[in-house]
């Protein structure tokens, strides 16, 4: 597979690569480790099929309804269609926001069957808008790499800001900031390292939640933190 964003094919021929004296066919896409990468790294393709495969997912779900009532519903959603949607989303997080709202489509589905089995009287509160699944999974691989220092998650690991020469307002949190990584494109504006950089910089200057001293604590609180208008 050829990796470039350029709108032209270029100029150069494309080497033929051979195995077992069998040329290998040029692909568009790839899959890895069930992740689908296409040759401009948008993983929109990916979205698609996990999109269309969690919608069969849950039309299943469907037929069996009226075997189940809602908390049964709402356990099988989050282990068949859920998982699905949330396999090692770190890496796709980057796809256009229009394209992960097929994901969200999907759920706001499961919402409404899970509320038809509802008892009258009973109150189902609402399930866990999925891109917080997904910001809360970015910020507790930062905190793990940057607080933890979990040795397979090195390479993630981000420069500290310089502290300010000076007192200021934020100074006392500068040090507890790291160095956003710089990205042009809106794509790489969006993907893991400077979209969850900029993200724990804030949270740094907005709460103490750096300091916690374990991962659950920490998971519990950025999730009362994402919440919060």
């Amino acid at each position: 597979m050829l990796i470039s964003r350029r709108q032209r094919p270029p100029d150069t021929s494309i080497p033929t690569i051979l195995l077992g004296g069998r040329p290998v066919p040029l692909q568009t896409s790839i899959s890895i480790l069930g992740v689908e990468v296409n040759s401009v790294l948008t993983f929109t393709d990916h979205i698609r099929t996990i999109a269309r495969k969690a919608a069969w997912k849950l039309s299943c779900v469907r037929r069996v309804s009226h075997l189940l009532d809602s908390q049964g519903i709402t356990t099988l959603y989050a282990a068949q269609v859920r998982s699905l949607m949330e396999y090692a989303p770190l890496t796709w997080s980057s796809c256009p926001p229009s394209y992960l709202s097929l994901l969200d489509k999907v759920q706001a589905r499961a919402q409404r069957l899970i509320r038809l089995k509802a008892l009258q009287d009973q109150l189902l509160p609402p399930l866990q808008p999925l891109q917080q699944r997904r910001d809360v999974a970015g910020l507790c691989i930062v905190y793990k790499t940057h607080k933890q220092h979990v040795p397979h998650l090195a390479a993630l690991r981000q420069p500290w800001a310089r502290p300010h020469g000076h007192t200021t307002r934020t100074a006392a949190t500068r040090d507890h900031q790291l160095i956003v990584p710089f990205a042009r494109m809106e794509t790489s504006l969006r993907s893991f390292l400077p979209c969850y950089t900029r993200m724990w910089n804030r949270m740094v200057q907005q709460t103490q939640l750096h300091s916690t001293s374990s991962l659950q604590t920490f998971k519990s609180a950025v999730n009362a933190w994402i919440k919060q208008p």
